[in-house]
């Protein structure tokens, strides 16, 4: 690969399974909220639940190239504990902006979710699925 530095590949793996992961939620919350008509709110937790999980496992894997078995529940019980404080974020930050400033819900969604995505990547860099952790 012509990216020699692994600090920039890593982050370059980040920001792709990002965006793979905001496909599958905003796809997810389309689904949901416009075609089987569920309430935009409980749609964005279902979605975000979801996505949680794909994101776990490609992070884990490909992103922090972490494949220890070993350390998995560990990682994943504090990566569960963050995305429930996100989690707790994105819906209340989807309500005030959707039920309060009438922005559309997939915008809001958006918009939220590259917010958040910053402070993730240094809490799992960091944190989660760091050299040491496993």
């Amino acid at each position: 690969m012509f990216i020699k530095n692994p600090r920039v590949l890593e982050v370059a793996r980040f920001i792709l399974v990002g965006v793979l992961v905001v496909v599958f939620n905003l796809s997810l919350l389309y689904l949901l909220t416009d075609i089987f008509g569920f309430w935009y709110l409980a749609s964005s937790v279902v979605a975000y639940v979801l996505s949680v999980l794909l994101n776990f496992t490609l992070q884990k894997l490909w992103v922090f190239q972490n494949p220890s078995l070993g350390s998995t529940r560990k990682q994943f019980f504090s990566y569960a504990i963050v995305s429930l404080g996100y989690l707790s974020l994105n819906t209340l930050f989807m309500y005030i902006l959707v039920g309060y400033l009438y922005v559309g819900h997939i915008l809001s969604q958006a918009c939220i979710t590259f917010v958040l995505s910053t402070v993730n990547y240094l809490i799992n860099q960091k944190f989660i699925f760091r050299a040491n952790n496993t």
